[in-house]
């Protein structure tokens, strides 16, 4: 049992990462898309936004995509420890379902055009992030789903 929940940890880690900066989760304005490296890249100016009267959910969500970034390494210290990764396993799991339902539905209302601007970045060098869609998403939120449910299915494992 401890060789697959090692072997599920990596490979969720390794999802997580390339969902979060190789890959982009969603078109945007040509040649925009959104992605963990468009959120890294304009977290200065997210930052310093003034957040008007839901301050509360801005800051919220702030820390949620700060975590996001750093979620696939502390993913592998789910190795070692058993709630650190089952916790930033479940990050990248729901900022997954946050962008399906972005995507397909309206549940999220006013904050769909929040994460649209908070990851909308430009593609750089080699193409990264690469846009590749799927069913009007790019492949980075898949990635992001099954690092999440891998993350926490080989943390939730017994050690031996």
């Amino acid at each position: 049992m401890g060789v697959a929940r090692v072997l599920l940890i990596v490979i969720a880690a390794v999802l997580t990462l390339l969902g979060t900066f190789v890959f982009a989760l969603f078109p945007s304005f040509p040649p925009l898309v959104g992605s963990g490296l468009g959120f890294a890249m304009n977290i200065t100016t997210i930052i310093t936004m003034d957040p008007g009267a839901d301050a509360v959910v801005f800051y919220l969500l702030l820390v949620l995509f700060i975590a996001w970034l750093a979620s696939g390494v502390l993913q592998l210290v789910g190795l070692k420890s058993k709630i650190v990764g089952i916790i930033f396993s479940l990050i990248p799991l729901a900022i997954g379902v946050m962008f399906v339902l972005l995507m397909y539905t309206t549940i999220l209302g006013p904050m769909s055009a929040f994460f649209f601007l908070m990851t909308s970045g430009e593609v750089y060098a080699f193409g990264i992030p690469m846009l590749i869609e799927i069913g009007g998403m790019g492949l980075g939120v898949y990635f992001l789903l099954a690092g999440g449910v891998l993350g926490v299915i080989g943390s939730i494992l017994p050690k031996d």
